[in-house]
Order: structure tokens, then sequence, then C-alpha cells
């Protein structure tokens, strides 16, 4: 379980970096693929935040990770 989160945290954190470095190749996508609906125009509103919130994710799941670990040390 503790492996498990390490690698969905490692993987969020990389996912969200490639999102960030590559915006230019699939935000136009993304962007027009939304353009055609009424609730697109609100998840466009979204989509420039996804590479912070998969790197905040990652990091929120790396932190509270290393916080339960040092919470039993004190024990």
């Amino acid at each position: 379980m503790k492996a498990a989160s390490w690698c969905i945290a490692i993987v969020m954190v990389f996912f969200g970096a490639y999102l960030l470095v590559f915006g230019n190749a699939w935000a136009p996508l993304v962007f027009q693929l939304l353009s055609g609906s009424t609730i697109g125009a609100w998840v466009e509103l979204v989509v420039p935040l996804l590479p912070m919130v998969f790197i905040g994710g990652g990091a929120v799941l790396i932190s509270s990770r290393r916080r339960r670990s040092f919470q039993r040390q004190r024990i």
C-alpha cells in the first residue's frame, strides 16, 4: 500500500510536469474539442490549472506519507 501511494504520487508529479512543459501541444487540441459545447466553456476555465492540480496532488500525497512516518517515529 505504501509503495502504491508513493508510485501514484510520483506519477502525478511527473504527469503534471509533462502537461506543464508540453502545454503548447495538448492544450489547443483540448480547447478545440471543448469549444463546441456549453459546458466546454466552463471546463476551459479549469484546463490551464490541470498541471498544477496534478503536481499539487502528488506533492500532498508525498508529504502526507512523510508526515505519517514522522508521527510514527515520535511515538
